[in-house]
């Protein structure tokens, strides 16, 4: 007579091999979507990702994630319990105020903001592997954990590219508002387009100019003239080739809560320029002045060249220059990835830029070869 085992019992069975450290009680799925790119900031290297977590079984709640180098040792990064809290976004609808905000429903997903720092270029390992330990939802508060050791990702290589400033002619400090690092509006926005979720303002920056005391504009804020970076030369980073271009976009008034037009994705970037400097590598030119635009569909530019006047077009609320650099040649489907200037200075950070807030340099500056300026960093480049 043949005997039908319950589907417990086969589940123990089963348990008895290799998958006994999945505990088969985390029924996740944890993946990486963009494989990181070491690069240079604040001094020290970084590694900028995100894991996306999947829940196939009952609600979840993470309790720790660690970050493994090469698969193996001591972790590069712990985030425990409620630190937990700052770096999850569940995708969809949010939890309430008095939720648990490291709660993944069945079905759902949740994004995992990393930033893993380290010493220097010879700390880098060759892949990562994350460690996750969840507990059911209802139960967390028991010593239960589950433990799921994800599949090893490689850190891609070669290192970022190297390009030159962005800005021609004349100096000033300039701030990077929304520049990279783990609590940027860029870094957290996640755009489906084409089918594919992916964060292409991952390395973006909002970049910002300071007048000689220390302000972003003088006299009336309304006017874009009056806003120090407004019709500053924006040039080439790298030579390469105009793959995309947008005039034509009325400009908006500063700090108005309202756009001069519809925000699409076709108006989103404002008189925008993209110009692919690299095999997959396109640099990403925002907000530009209407009519200032100085190259055309197809072009070929070399290292400083002219593109057009900073601005304050499209998704624009002040006069800036927003850039970044993805892996195709669409100014929002891409994956945004990682570069470094040349040379540039680091003068200080600021908390933000407003209307109230007036930096003053309370350092000297520090000459940077071949780095990111990353979050709220005052720097100034070449002439």
């Amino acid at each position: 007579m043949r005997t039908r085992l319950p589907i417990f019992a086969l589940l123990t069975l089963a348990s008895a091999g290799p998958v006994v450290a999945q505990n088969l009680g985390a029924f996740i799925e944890s993946r990486v979507p963009k494989a990181p790119t070491a690069v240079m900031g604040d001094g020290k290297v970084q590694l900028i990702y995100e894991l996306r977590i999947t829940n196939y079984g009952p609600d979840r709640a993470l309790t720790q994630i660690e970050v493994l180098g090469n698969g193996a040792g001591a972790p590069l990064l712990t985030i425990p319990g409620e630190d937990l809290k700052k770096v999850i976004r569940l995708i969809g609808p949010q939890p309430g105020a008095a939720a648990d905000a490291r709660v993944v429903p069945v079905g759902r997903s949740a994004t995992l903001f990393l930033q893993v720092t380290l010493a220097d270029a010879k700390s880098v390992p060759t892949s990562l592997r994350h460690r996750v330990v969840s507990a059911l939802a209802d139960s967390v508060a028991q010593s239960r954990r589950d433990t799921t050791l994800t599949a090893g990702v490689s850190v891609l290589q070669p290192g970022p590219m190297v390009i030159a400033s962005p800005f021609g002619g004349g100096g000033g400090a300039w701030v990077a508002v929304n520049g990279p690092g783990n609590t940027s509006g860029h870094r957290r926005t996640l755009i489906p387009i084409g089918g594919l979720a992916r964060i292409p303002q991952r390395f973006g920056t909002d970049w910002i100019k300071l007048g000689p005391e220390g302000a972003p504009f003088h006299g009336d804020s309304t006017v874009n003239a009056n806003w120090y970076g407004y019709g500053t030369p924006i040039v080439a980073v790298a030579h390469g080739k105009v793959v995309e271009v947008k005039d034509g976009i009325i400009e908006n008034v500063p700090l108005s809560p309202k756009m001069a037009v519809p925000i699409t994705l076709e108006t989103v970037g404002g008189n925008h320029v993209i110009l692919e400097i690299g095999p997959g590598v396109y640099a990403f030119y925002a907000h530009l002045q209407p009519g200032s635009l100085k190259v055309k569909l197809g072009d070929f530019v070399s290292r400083g060249a002219p593109i057009g006047l900073l601005g304050n077009s499209g998704n624009s609320t002040a006069p800036h220059l927003h850039m970044h650099v993805g892996d195709q040649g669409s100014p929002l489907g891409c994956e945004g990835i990682p570069f470094v200037f040349d040379q540039f200075q680091l003068l200080g950070r600021v908390k933000g830029v407003d209307q109230e807030e007036v930096w003053k340099a309370t350092q000297p500056a520090v000459s940077k070869s071949r780095e990111l300026p990353m979050e709220n960093q005052v720097v100034l480049f070449p002439k």
